[in-house]
């Protein structure tokens, strides 16, 4: 890698329960050749993570602590929003009573035993708003990314002490009337997100 060159970590979900599409896996085949001319000595590498709480440890923090990113942005999907929400930040909380894509449910209530109780994001959430906003998507601040894997991820990226934001998106529409934006609508505002992420870091 080049001296100097700034490395984001932007990572997506694979489907889990009540999201048999995942529009973030989309994102992630998607958006390097969106970014592959427009990087500006930035390094963005690009996964999907699973959709399981043994993935947090077995795949997610061993992303982390290999790759060493100087930002991470992760999306998720949410079917309960319309709008994209950057989530501002994290809870110490795990929903016991949703599966995850293997079945199964987190061991305990709490995502580390003793912890403050919430983290706040660490990269500029207003600024990365007003870049979904710039691409025409509906966007809003967030303080509440739920008390699922999105809000695992985050916690456990932030406890780490990387800069680190969570994107959730709303699931496609559904029919004309549908007023949840569109894919490519999404996709536009990731790539916008991104490139605010990489003049951030400059």
């Amino acid at each position: 890698m080049k001296a100097g060159v700034k490395t984001i970590l932007v990572t997506g979900f694979s489907p889990f329960p009540g999201a048999p599409i995942n529009p973030t896996e989309r994102l992630m085949r998607r958006l390097p050749r969106r970014l592959a001319s427009k990087n500006g000595g930035t390094r963005f590498v690009f996964r999907v993570l699973p959709t399981t709480w043994t993935g947090r440890k077995d795949v997610t923090e061993k992303l982390r602590r290999e790759l060493k990113p100087d930002a991470v942005v992760h999306f998720g999907v949410d079917g309960g929003r319309r709008t994209i929400n950057i989530e501002t930040r994290a809870v110490n909380r795990a929903v016991r009573v949703r599966p995850d894509a293997a079945g199964l449910s987190p061991d305990r209530p709490d995502l580390t035993a003793g912890a403050e109780r919430h983290r706040m994001s660490t990269l500029p959430a207003r600024a990365l708003r007003d870049a979904a906003l710039s691409a025409g998507a509906p966007a809003r601040l967030s303080t509440s990314a739920g008390t699922y894997l999105c809000n695992a991820t985050l916690w456990d990226t932030l406890g780490d002490g990387f800069p680190a934001i969570f994107i959730h998106v709303p699931s496609l529409p559904k029919g004309r009337r549908d007023t949840r934006p569109g894919y490519p609508v999404i996709e536009n505002a990731a790539v916008r997100i991104l490139l605010e992420t990489a003049r951030r870091l400059k």
